[in-house]
């Protein structure tokens, strides 16, 4: 898996002076004493667990719990796609301003990379890549969150199709990207939840939306991601102790760990 990141990330470091991608594709941050992070996105990371937590502040929980300070700053509207939230002012403005971050999270419309990825990559490349460019801090990353298929897989015949299409359409795009790009693997932990049990655990009625597991799962797959380090080590938070467990287990695989 992080050999593909790894070839990613400096496919997009050769093309940008002064951002290199070195070490290992876990994470370049997570050595200093606190990881700035923007999170761009609607509301598959917006969505609350039983505790009031979103995806930003389960991974900032994750974190503090085990000694790092993760400074999040959110720029999250539910409903919306990268290009809107950037046309309202609501990513434009923390990517504007001078503020560098570690990493930049960034969160498409659920289906929008498997059916219109050249959409999505009009609005990297033309909208989003200088400004991100800018707002990176040496060393930084940009992470695309890599959304999960939904229960309904239209218009793709089945869900393999639609996984597939996910799988491929993220790769062109963070390949095309002049930037040192991660793909958040979390679809890849969500597909294997999914084999063992189906999508109830992780996927609400609405046949969108995620419980409060899956915002565990996709939050220790980003800890593991901003802290250079395995999630297994990561608290269990609001879960009980062997399905916080098991979700480590499978973020943890997902990040190569």
């Amino acid at each position: 898996m992080f050999r593909k990141v790894l070839t990613l990330m400096l496919v997009g470091a050769v093309a940008v002076t002064g951002l290199v991608a070195s070490g290992s594709g876990r994470g370049a941050a997570a050595e200093t004493a606190a990881v700035d992070v923007l999170f761009v996105g609607n509301s598959l990371i917006g969505t609350r667990t039983i505790t009031g937590e979103d995806t930003p502040d389960v991974v900032r929980r994750m974190a503090r719990e085990r000694g790092v300070t993760v400074r999040v700053t959110k720029a999250i509207r539910y409903g919306s796609n990268l290009q809107k939230s950037w046309d309202i002012g609501l990513s434009r403005r923390p990517l504007t301003q001078g503020r560098r971050y570690d990493f930049i999270l960034l969160q498409e419309f659920s289906v929008l990379v498997a059916t219109d990825p050249g959409r999505v990559r009009r609005t990297l490349l033309n909208t989003y890549a200088p400004a991100l460019a800018r707002s990176l801090k040496p060393g930084g990353r940009v992470i695309l969150f890599k959304n999960w298929a939904l229960v309904n897989p239209k218009p793709f015949a089945s869900r393999r199709a639609n996984v597939a299409a996910i799988n491929a359409n993220y790769e062109r795009i963070a390949k095309a990207m002049p930037l040192p790009v991660v793909l958040a693997p979390v679809s890849d932990g969500f597909e294997t939840v999914v084999a063992r049990q189906g999508t109830t655990s992780l996927i609400v009625k609405d046949g969108k939306h995620p419980t409060s597991q899956a915002i565990y799962l996709d939050a220790a797959i980003l800890y593991g991601m901003f802290l250079n380090r395995s999630p297994r080590d990561a608290p269990r938070l609001y879960l009980p102790a062997r399905t916080a467990r098991s979700l480590r287990d499978v973020a943890a695989k997902s990040l190569g760990y």
